[in-house]
């Protein structure tokens, strides 16, 4: 007879497994992130209990046992009220589909002293460590079962040694089974904060290796270009130098933890950068500006002049004639802020549009791979070039609009 009844609890345990597992492989990672997870996991858990009681232990006509507490108890702790709910309906409406009889009164019974506990833990348990949690899991267990035995004892009026001999069985594979799944659980999670904490380090460091290569490209160049102005136009050479320390006055006063800028003082670095450039290349040199946005959205730093540098060097300087830069920054209802930096320069071949954008960690330079790799890191998405020779190049990305800085202390 207990070799049947372990049969057909390990054939419930079984079915919770595998939505269990189901749960855990497809919806772990994005955890918190997914809008519909509360819903999948209720779900998920709710076909669990529904599975166990069609297949449960008969002892009797009106006398079933099975291992609904499993699904019902993680269901809720890691759900919470609503999951917790949810499932407890869920429960009572299927007894009263089986029928009205005294399996039906001790599942209510059960419920109604055991629930209101288990939902109030819920709150502790999710602010709990690991080894707390799989504790307050293996306590609330046993306070369920041994509610159920004592309303099975009190409603069918037997013995409770009868009762407890029934479910004792019920109540070791019960524990061990949470005990798994919820150390299963928590062994899964932490591996998970632990993965995602990596790839944010690797992605800190990543970045900040990006923006030292752009800070001593930018400097090296424009002083190359005040030097080139001191013998000749010492006057103009001091107006840039204040440029270019007006620049680095704001190219350096990032936050460590929140490295943003807002839009006005991009454009500010821009513009410094330009007058140096202006101040070289003279009417050679065309700025148009076409700005559209909010200037104190925040976006990331440093993030246009490279481009506005490249457009000026590589595009209108590499010929005699010179021409236009245009530079676009616009604000779209959808809180997406479009950029593109447009020049009618030399351009470029497909061949060399998609030479310059693969990695190459012999290039010194920084340019258009090394903007699209930050974007990528930042927001998982990648510049655009299109470009002609003879014609001129036009490079756009859009980006979601950070937060608004907020004025005051």
């Amino acid at each position: 007879m207990s070799i049947n009844i372990v049969k057909d609890f390990l054939l419930q345990l079984v079915l919770i497994a595998v939505l269990i597992f189901t749960y855990q492989i497809f919806f772990s990672e994005r955890s918190g992130r997914n809008k519909y997870e509360k819903f999948i996991l209720s779900v998920l858990f709710g076909l669990s209990i529904l599975l166990c009681m069609s297949l449960p232990v008969v002892f009797s006509s009106d006398y079933r046992v099975d291992l609904r507490i499993i699904p019902l108890l993680l269901g809720t702790l890691y759900g919470g009220w609503g999951t917790g709910i949810f499932l407890s309906v869920l429960i009572i409406l299927y007894r009263l589909c089986v029928g009205v009889d005294l399996g039906l009164y001790t599942t209510t019974l059960t419920l109604l002293i055991s629930m209101p506990v288990i939902l109030l833990f819920q709150k502790f348990f999710t602010k709990a460590e690991k080894k707390q949690r799989i504790q307050i899991a293996l306590i609330l267990l046993v306070f369920y079962s041994l509610v159920g035995i004592t309303s099975v004892w009190v409603i069918r009026g037997l013995s409770f040694m009868a009762v407890f001999q029934v479910h004792f069985i019920h109540m070791i594979i019960s524990v061990v089974s949470v005990l798994f799944f919820t150390s299963l659980n928590e062994t899964i999670k932490e591996m998970i904060r632990k993965n995602q904490k990596l790839q944010s380090e690797a992605k800190d460091a990543e970045i900040a290796f990006l923006r030292s290569q752009i800070k001593p490209h930018f400097l090296y160049n424009a002083l190359n270009s005040i030097a080139a102005l001191c013998n000749d136009e010492p006057h103009k050479a001091e107006e840039l130098t204040l440029d270019l320390s007006k620049y680095l006055r704001s190219a350096f006063d990032f936050n460590q933890l929140e490295s943003l800028t807002t839009i006005e003082n991009e454009l500010e670095l821009v513009k410094a950068y330009i007058n140096i450039e202006k101040a070289r290349f003279g009417a050679r040199l065309c700025v148009e500006y076409d700005v559209d946005a909010n200037p104190d959205i925040l976006i990331p730093p440093l993030i246009l002049q490279p481009l506005v540098e490249n457009a000026i060097r590589h595009g209108l300087m590499s010929n005699l004639r010179g021409g236009t830069v245009t530079i676009s920054v616009k604000q779209a209802a959808d809180a997406v802020v479009s950029f593109v930096i447009e020049d009618n320069g030399c351009g470029m071949s497909e061949m060399r549009r998609d030479e310059i954008m693969k990695p190459d960690v012999k290039k010194k330079g920084i340019g258009l791979r090394n903007i699209s790799q930050r974007l990528q890191l930042l927001y998982g998405k990648s510049i655009s070039v299109e470009s002609a020779e003879g014609v001129g190049t036009k490079i756009f990305f859009d980006i979601p609009a950070r937060p608004i800085k907020q004025s005051g202390g």
